[in-house]
C-alpha cells in the first residue's frame, strides 16, 4: 500500500514538473502578458567621461552642429572648456 501511494506521489510531481516547463516555454514565445512591452531606448555616450545614458536624463550642449549629451554638470562643462 506504502509503496503504490509514493509511486502516485512521485508520478504527480513529474507531471506538475512537466506541466511547469510547457507553460514556461509557451508563455516564452508569446512574449509580455501585459500589452505594454518595454519599450527600448536608444543610449548615447558622454563625450567626457564614456558613461552611457538615456538622451532623455541627459544635459546637452550643441558644437559644430552636433549636439553631445552629458551625465553631469561637471562632464559638461569640462566638454564646453575644451571646445
Amino acid at each position: 500500500m506504502l509503496a503504490w501511494l509514493l509511486r502516485l506521489l512521485v508520478a504527480v510531481l513529474i507531471l506538475r514538473l512537466a506541466w511547469k516547463f510547457v507553460a514556461g516555454l509557451i508563455s516564452g514565445f508569446r512574449g509580455p502578458r501585459t500589452g505594454a512591452a518595454r519599450k527600448r531606448v536608444a543610449l548615447v555616450r558622454d563625450p567626457v567621461c564614456g558613461t552611457y545614458l538615456e538622451p532623455s536624463r541627459a544635459l546637452t550642449a550643441r558644437s559644430g552642429g552636433t549636439t553631445h549629451y552629458f551625465c553631469s554638470e561637471r562632464c559638461q562643462q569640462s566638454f564646453l572648456k575644451t571646445a
